[in-house]
């Protein structure tokens, strides 16, 4: 796995609040079809869209081409967020206080036409924060993680 820290325009914190709220929107239907997926009021579409924007910002400030997909849709996306010289990248956000990677068990399992994860972790919820850790993983080092049953499902979990 490879780490690192980054820098980010502050702009892209406030940019994911309404980016992040359309996505909840567009995802309450989605919601209601598949309840196993709902995660209440815990902005996680917020941090999501946050991560997702500073990864692309990530790679395109290192002039490597990438291809990202959409942020708002009507239905879920099943397949990598952002490719990158053939790695197709599932971003993962992480809260600043947390303290393990995490990636839901189901969605491991999936055919997600996935090749690595790159979970990324703003040092602070603040709006004016512009510094994030991430780390790069290949998808099948995931499968060594430990399994833990969590609040809403089951997910492989690695400590930071």
């Amino acid at each position: 796995m490879k780490t690192g820290a980054t820098q980010y325009p502050p702009l892209i914190n406030e940019q994911a609040l309404y980016v992040g709220g359309l996505r909840d929107i567009t995802n309450a239907y989605m919601n209601e079809l598949h309840p196993q997926y709902k995660r209440g009021n815990l902005q996680v579409d917020q941090l999501g869209c946050k991560c997702e924007m500073i990864v692309q910002y990530f790679f395109w400030s290192k002039d490597l081409p990438y291809d990202a997909d959409q942020m708002l849709g009507g239905k879920p996306i099943a397949s990598y967020d952002i490719m990158v010289s053939k790695m197709q990248i599932d971003v993962k956000g992480i809260w600043s206080y947390q303290t393990e990677l995490r990636v839901n068990y189901d969605a491991h399992k999936k055919d997600k036409n996935v090749t690595h994860y790159m979970f990324l972790q703003p040092v602070s919820e603040s709006l004016d924060n512009d510094k994030a850790i991430w780390w790069l993983c290949p998808k099948e080092d995931v499968d060594k993680w430990e399994v833990k049953e969590l609040k809403y499902s089951k997910a492989y979990t690695k400590q930071l």
